[in-house]
C-alpha cells in the first residue's frame, strides 16, 4: 500500500451522474459565550456567497474528479487506469498534484501503486511511475517515490510531475517510509516492526548522513522551514521543534475533543499550522475542531463555529488555496457533504453543500486547483 501521509481507503463502486450543485447552509447564529457554551452541535456557519474562484481535485475511486464551485461543474481526470477496485488518493505538490492509483489485489506483487502527475488546471493525468512510497518535492514539481526494482530490492529517484526523471535512481532499504523534504533533507522513516508507523523518525541530508529525530513516523504532523510538530497520545502536550539548533517547545492540547489530532495543513506564509482535532462529541457521535497554530509566537487561535458535534474525521480533509484561505471538505450527519471556506481573521465559517461523486473516504483526498 503505498504511502503519502496517510493513505485514502475504500472503493468506489457506483458513479453518480457527475454534476455539483453548491447550496449555501441556512444562516445560523453564532455560537453562544454564555452558559451553553460547553454544548457541542451540527456544524454552523453563514452561507457560501459570490464569486469563490475555487476548483477543487478530489479523490475519487477509480479516478479523480474536479470541481468547480463557480461553474457548478465536475470533470473526471483522464489518462489513469479504471480496471478493477481501486483505491485513489490526491496528494497537492506545490500548485500541482499527483494522483496514486492502487489496485485493490490479494495477489498483487511489486512494482506497487501507479503514480501519476497532473499539473494546475489540466484534468489530464500523466504517469510517473509505480512506487510504495511518495512525498513531494519543495519547489513543487516533482515528487520522491521509493519503489521495488525485485521483490527484495528499492530505489529512491526524483520525477517531475512531467514524467522525466530529475535525480536518478540510488539503492535504498525497502524498509524506509518517506515523510517530506524540507530545505535540510529528507524525513524518512526505517525500521524492522510490521507497522511502518512505528519506525524512528530520521532526516537524512545531501551527503546522506542522517540524524535521529527521537518520535515514531505516527507522531508527525507538519513540517516547514527547519520545524518539525508532533503529537504523541492524546491530551499530551504537542512539541514543536527546530531541526536545526534542536530547540522544542511544549504545546499545550488546546482542544476539548479528547480523541487524539488527526491532519495539518501548512499556510501558504509557511508559518501558520491548520490542525484538526477528533473525539466524541456527545455519546456516539465523532466531533471535529480546527485550530491555527503560529509558529513564530506558538500560540493557538481558534476556528470559529467548532468543534461540531456530526463531523467525522475519516470523511475529512483540508487544504489552503495560494491566497490563504482553508478549505475543508467533509461529510456532515445533518448537511451532508459540505465545503467549508475560512480565512483567518473572519469571525464566522463559510459554508456550502455539494452534490459530488462519491469522494474517497479518508485524508490525501483534496488538492486545491
Amino acid at each position: 500500500m503505498v504511502a503519502l501521509a496517510a493513505l485514502a481507503a475504500g472503493s468506489f463502486q457506483h458513479h453518480e451522474e457527475p454534476s455539483t450543485q453548491l447550496r449555501a447552509l441556512s444562516r445560523t447564529p453564532a455560537p453562544s459565550t454564555t452558559a451553553d457554551r460547553r454544548e457541542f452541535r451540527p456544524l454552523a456557519g453563514l452561507p457560501i456567497t459570490g464569486r469563490t474562484r475555487l476548483r477543487l481535485l478530489v479523490a475519487s475511486d477509480p479516478r479523480p474528479f474536479l470541481v468547480d464551485l463557480d461553474q457548478d461543474s465536475v470533470q473526471p481526470v483522464t489518462g489513469l487506469p479504471t480496471d478493477g477496485e481501486r483505491v485513489v488518493s490526491v496528494l497537492p505538490v506545490g500548485e500541482h498534484a499527483v494522483i496514486v492509483s492502487d489496485r485493490v489485489c490479494t495477489s498483487c506483487r511489486p512494482p506497487g501503486p501507479e503514480v501519476y502527475g497532473i499539473w494546475r488546471d489540466s484534468t489530464s493525468a500523466v504517469r510517473l511511475g509505480s512506487a510504495q512510497e511518495v512525498v513531494a518535492t519543495r519547489d513543487g514539481r516533482a515528487v520522491w517515490l521509493l519503489g521495488h526494482q525485485t521483490t527484495t530490492a528499492c530505489t529512491l529517484r526524483q520525477v517531475g510531475l512531467d514524467g522525466r526523471p530529475r535525480r536518478p535512481a540510488r539503492p535504498v532499504s525497502c524498509t524506509t517510509k518517506l515523510l517530506g523534504e524540507l530545505p535540510a533533507g529528507l524525513l524518512v522513516a526505517s525500521g524492522t516492526s510490521e507497522d511502518p508507523w512505528e519506525w524512528p523518525a530520521s532526516l537524512v541530508d545531501r551527503r546522506g548522513h542522517r540524524t535521529g529525530l527521537g518520535f515514531p513516523a505516527a507522531d508527525l504532523l507538519a513540517a516547514t522551514g527547519e520545524l518539525v510538530l508532533t503529537s504523541a497520545e492524546p491530551l499530551a502536550p504537542l512539541a514543536l521543534s527546530n531541526l536545526r539548533s534542536r530547540v522544542s517547545w511544549r504545546l499545550g492540547w488546546p482542544s476539548r475533543l479528547r480523541g487524539g489530532t488527526h491532519i495539518a495543513a501548512v499556510h501558504p506564509n509557511g508559518r501558520d499550522i491548520a490542525i484538526g482535532f477528533h473525539g466524541l462529541a456527545v455519546p456516539g457521535e465523532e466531533g471535529y475542531d480546527l485550530w491555527l497554530l503560529n509558529t513564530a509566537t506558538r500560540r493557538w487561535q481558534h476556528l470559529p463555529d467548532l468543534p461540531a458535534a456530526d463531523i467525522a474525521a475519516k470523511a475529512t480533509d483540508m487544504a489552503w488555496t495560494g491566497d490563504g484561505r482553508l478549505v475543508v471538505l467533509t461529510q456532515t450527519a445533518t448537511g451532508g457533504q459540505v465545503v467549508a471556506v475560512w480565512r483567518p481573521g473572519q469571525p464566522r465559517l463559510a459554508l456550502g453543500q455539494l452534490t459530488l461523486p462519491t469522494p474517497s473516504p479518508g485524508t490525501d483526498t483534496l488538492a486545491i486547483w
